[in-house]
């Protein structure tokens, strides 16, 4: 509000944003298979990323049933190691230009649904 007035400040939306989340956490016996999902403007993936925790960053490997240009691309992470407890899971999507999906911190201003492509935080829980 200024002077009792609302402004309001548009962004145009443009091509889509690299963006990779988290979708599911399957298991088969003492194994987990942490699934993500890229969606993007159809420029290449370089690679997908998926972090446990707080441990280092690990490679996903992309479903090749899915590599259309324009279409959702599946990356697969084998979990090995998975402890009892509660978990946050983060995945990371990098174009071949460079471009790498970026952390919440990077996106403060960006406000509005169709722009918030950041890196999003998955809770799961171990029995």
């Amino acid at each position: 509000m200024v002077d009792g007035l609302m402004k309001v400040n548009e962004t145009a939306v443009t091509h889509m944003q690299l963006k990779s989340f988290v979708a599911r956490v399957t298991r088969n016996g003492n194994a987990y298979k942490v699934l993500a999902v890229v969606l993007n403007d159809g420029t290449p993936i370089k690679s997908v990323e998926v972090k446990v925790d707080e441990g280092p960053w690990q490679m996903a490997t992309m479903d090749p049933a899915t590599k259309e240009k324009f279409g959702w691309k599946f990356y697969s992470y084998a979990w090995n190691g998975a402890t009892p407890g509660d978990h946050t899971l983060i995945s990371r999507a990098t174009d071949v230009t460079g471009r790498v999906q970026p952390t919440a911190k990077d996106l403060e201003s960006k406000k509005s649904f169709l722009e918030e492509n950041s890196q999003n935080a998955r809770k799961v829980m171990i029995s």
